[in-house]
């Protein structure tokens, strides 16, 4: 297995998820008893949400940019940024990387493809849902990418923050996001939820919808542990 860093802590409680599932993904491969490397470089959330918060592009790719160099000086073999927001960057990142970088877009993508989904909703962050990198992503991949209106998108990210953010579950915000999102679906003729923020899998499940529900946090770590076992 290749060893991995992972740029963490944004936010911290879905980085204990890549943690854990990693781990097993990784044994479940393997069959023995051992266990995969992992390299994790947990950075300060609020200082990186304040670049994006200001679209403060160059400092952003340059914060990022030095947090991987430290997991590349210490070994790691690949990268993966744990969170979907920054990803508004991916593309400078990769470019300035010299190992593989898994990026969480690229993953979603495909996997949406492989779904044969054809019209998606995009739920996540106020920064996310505001940038047009996972919209520009999907129309590469013949899918309509469709963003909640600004209301909705400012509900939804009080939902995320502070609580879902921390791992904290509250019922109300659940029914909340659902009655949200159910709504665009019927409006739009959605075929695809995407839950863009790595925290909404701790609350919402596919389950919870009648149409096809991804799970970006699920399907990053699907293509992490396949690069790592190349």
């Amino acid at each position: 297995m290749k060893k991995v860093g992972l740029i963490g802590g944004i936010g911290p409680a879905s980085t204990m998820v890549y943690y854990s599932e990693i781990i097993k993904a990784c044994r479940e491969i393997t069959k023995d008893d051992n266990y995969p490397e992992i390299l994790i470089n947990s950075i300060n959330m609020t200082g990186m949400l304040k670049l994006v918060a200001a679209n403060d592009r160059k400092s952003l790719v340059e914060l990022l940019s030095a947090e991987i160099d430290k997991l590349i000086s210490i070994g790691a073999e690949l990268i993966a940024v744990a969170s979907n927001t920054p990803h508004m960057v991916i593309n400078e990142l990769i470019e300035k990387t010299f190992v593989p970088v898994i990026s969480i877009v690229e993953e979603t993508c495909k996997y949406a493809k492989n779904l044969n989904l054809k019209k998606v909703l995009f739920t996540g962050t106020l920064f996310a849902m505001s940038n047009d990198f996972y919209a520009k992503a999907l129309a590469q991949n013949g899918i309509e990418c469709i963003m909640p209106d600004d209301n909705d998108k400012e509900k939804i990210h009080s939902i995320i923050f502070p609580d879902l953010e921390n791992g904290i579950i509250n019922e109300k915000d659940k029914l909340a996001f659902k009655i949200i999102c159910n709504k665009i679906i019927i409006e739009r003729n959605i075929d695809g939820l995407i839950l863009g923020c790595t925290e909404l899998p701790l609350m919402i499940k596919h389950e919870d919808f009648d149409i096809a529900v991804i799970d970006t946090m699920d399907v990053h770590i699907r293509g992490i542990v396949e690069r790592m076992a190349c």
